[in-house]
């Protein structure tokens, strides 16, 4: 039975038109990749070593074998491997800014490439080819992702109850060191269980102004590769897609700390690269350290970002 009265639940937009309908709405990232691994069932998967433990959770969970593969400093693989029967290549669109390595890869792998796209939330998936991405990195959502598939596909999940917005509301209040210590926590609670999109999720991305949202991504994109790009050591080649953020990789390690004292939060990605004892990735290893995932997102301006361009001018 329906509860009848007592106070009101959060309310959540009823107009809008929902994401990506062609996609399966599912409630994380790693859903979307436990969904396609069983369907596909790969006897070995080659995935990048420059990527998180938490994206290789999946291979673990179904005793699916990994093989890993390098980067090159333009983030293409130095060498694409040979696929026997049965095996499969992961491949990550980095930062929003490789569309042409993602067309590169699928020219050579046909549809055995498994594109993350992730850092691309706004491809509307590859005619053809298995991807996905994932709301939560770009939006305040407590759970969202959509798989693309290139076949009808059955994926039966319950709608995903597990979620927490109490991170959100406390970085909305200022909250800040509160905020990530609920944000860490809620973190550690999700795993590879597939789930649909949580109804609250749902509801949120259906209010949201995409084309506002990815005007603001290329204005601070560009913005911040017009101060800085002379600095910077990673190649950037011209982005046609929605970037994710400004990959900015200095000259020397820049303290992070320093930034978080001026409420500069840059996150680093991905430091688990730095805790497997594997020999060799030396690029994979100083960019895990050392680059800046620079904040380009929609609720910032050029003038927002100026004092952080100034702090890492001054640092450089």
């Amino acid at each position: 039975m329906k509860p009848i009265g007592g106070f009101f639940e959060l309310e959540l937009p009823h107009g809008g038109d929902r994401l990506y309908p062609q996609a399966h709405a599912l409630n994380t990232g790693r859903a979307c990749m436990m969904v396609m691994l069983r369907h596909l069932a790969p006897k070995r998967v080659y995935v990048p070593f420059y990527t998180c433990d938490a994206a290789l959770e999946p291979f673990a969970r179904l005793g699916i074998e990994t093989g890993y593969y390098a980067l090159d400093e333009t983030l293409f693989p130095k060498e694409l491997p040979e696929l026997d029967d049965g095996e499969y290549i992961l491949w990550t669109d980095y930062f929003g800014v490789c569309g042409e390595h993602t067309h590169k890869i699928k020219a050579h792998f046909g549809q055995r490439a498994l594109l993350d796209d992730t850092h691309a939330f706004f491809r509307p998936g590859h005619p053809g080819y298995w991807s996905f991405t994932s709301a939560r990195k770009y939006f305040g959502v407590p759970d969202g992702a959509f798989l693309f598939a290139p076949e009808s596909l059955d994926v039966q999940a319950d709608q995903f109850k597990g979620i927490s917005l109490t991170h959100g509301l406390l970085r909305r209040l200022g909250r800040q060191q509160e905020a990530y210590e609920a944000y860490a926590q809620y973190e550690k609670s999700l795993d590879c269980s597939v789930y649909r999109i949580s109804e609250v999720s749902e509801g949120m991305l259906r209010a949201v102004d995409l084309p506002q949202v990815a005007e603001a991504r290329y204005r601070n994109f560009d913005f911040l590769h017009s101060v800085l790009g002379e600095h910077n050591q990673l190649p950037l080649h011209q982005v046609s897609d929605v970037p994710f953020c400004y990959p900015y990789l200095p000259k020397s390690p820049v303290n992070r700390s320093r930034l978080y004292d001026e409420a500069i939060f840059v996150p680093s990605l991905w430091s688990d690269t730095l805790n497997r004892n594997v020999g060799g990735f030396e690029f994979e290893k100083r960019i895990s350290a050392e680059l800046l995932p620079l904040p380009i997102d929609h609720r910032y301006t050029p003038a927002d970002l100026q004092p952080m361009v100034d702090h890492l001018r001054n640092t450089i």
